[in-house]
């Protein structure tokens, strides 16, 4: 006696569970995505930050090491009573007294300029404006830079704050070796600000690094 198969058939509330197992699914991977790219790109961008960082520590170090500030070349710009000494461009010398100095060229945000937002919190402009923005070593009227350009991190507009002496106005009265007695060691601080290419100051996730940086020069 020949029996026949039976056929089971999904019925449609069957279906429709299934479907909604497939959906939940579905979102719950999609966000997950989401979220490990997000990570991933905030890890990169914070690694090659950090990377622009400690390369920068390590050339001003290796700088300040073999050089000194030279004051004549700012020839006055700078109140030499003034115990705060902020400059654009930090000037240097070697022993052959090269004429060296460290600037920001090209289009650069200003360290004091925050990014800036509408009303409704949408960022003015765009970072990637400020793509072009270098820093420089031009030594012996040749330029070299001082951070990657890769532009895989954005700097803005370098300030120093130059200090040579005491706050105390007579250290620059006097003879010509008094003045030089009176010299404390100079040193010099950096004031830079990192951003990633697609930093935006509304997202919780932007990455950015304010460098405040110190060094002792030779006399």
């Amino acid at each position: 006696m020949k029996t026949k198969a039976k056929l089971k058939w999904f019925t449609l509330i069957e279906m429709l569970i299934v479907m909604v197992i497939i959906g939940i699914l579905a979102v719950v991977l999609t966000e997950s995505y989401i979220t490990i790219s997000k990570m991933a790109l905030k890890i990169e961008q914070e690694k090659n930050i950090s990377e622009e960082s400690l390369m920068l520590t390590q050339i001003f170090q290796s700088i300040s090491d073999e050089a000194t500030i030279d004051y004549d070349a700012y020839s006055g710009n700078l109140d030499k009573n003034n115990s705060y000494w902020f400059t654009w461009i930090l000037y240097l010398t070697w022993e052959q007294r090269s004429w060296t100095k460290i600037y920001s060229t090209w289009n650069c945000l200003d360290l004091d300029q925050s990014i800036r937002i509408d009303e409704d919190g949408n960022q003015i402009g765009d970072i990637r404006e400020y793509t072009w923005c270098s820093l420089v070593l031009d030594k012996d009227w040749e330029t070299t830079p001082l951070l990657s350009t890769n532009w895989k991190v954005i700097p803005s507009k370098v300030m120093f704050k130059i200090i040579p002496y005491d706050s105390d106005a007579n250290y620059f009265s006097g003879t010509e070796t008094q003045v030089i007695n009176n010299l404390h060691q100079p040193w010099f601080r950096v004031f830079i600000h990192l951003y990633a290419p697609l930093y935006q100051p509304t997202w919780t996730n932007k990455i950015d690094e304010p460098l405040q940086l110190f060094f002792n020069l030779n006399v």
